[in-house]
């Protein structure tokens, strides 16, 4: 079971409308104060969706990888695959998710 909650589609971009009105809103000379903390929210907003962006992007050209390695790996049934060659092949991939895990681990 899925123990992760529910989120919109779309989150980031339904976050960025938001602060969009926000923002409009605090054009007004009575909401004045606002307009500072506005903006580092959207620029921390589109740090999040930059940073998550890259570490979809870098999973998927993983997933790529990983696809071609049991294509390689069906190609080769009945042949001896030595396992330093396996290794070398999912090392670089391994290295991948660990990266990407990272970067949007440090958004936590």
């Amino acid at each position: 079971m899925n123990a992760l909650p529910l989120i919109a589609p779309l989150a980031l971009s339904a976050v960025h409308h938001q602060l969009a009105q926000l923002q409009l809103l605090a054009n007004s000379p009575e909401h004045a104060a606002l307009r500072e903390p506005l903006s580092q929210l959207a620029s921390l907003c589109r740090g999040i969706e930059h940073t998550v962006s890259a570490g979809v992007s870098r999973l998927a050209r993983t997933g790529d990888g990983l696809q071609g390695l049991v294509e390689l790996l069906d190609c080769a049934e009945g042949q001896p695959l030595p396992a330093q060659r396996l290794a070398g092949l999912l090392a670089p991939l391994q290295q991948q998710v660990i990266d990407a895990s990272a970067d949007i681990g440090q958004l936590l």
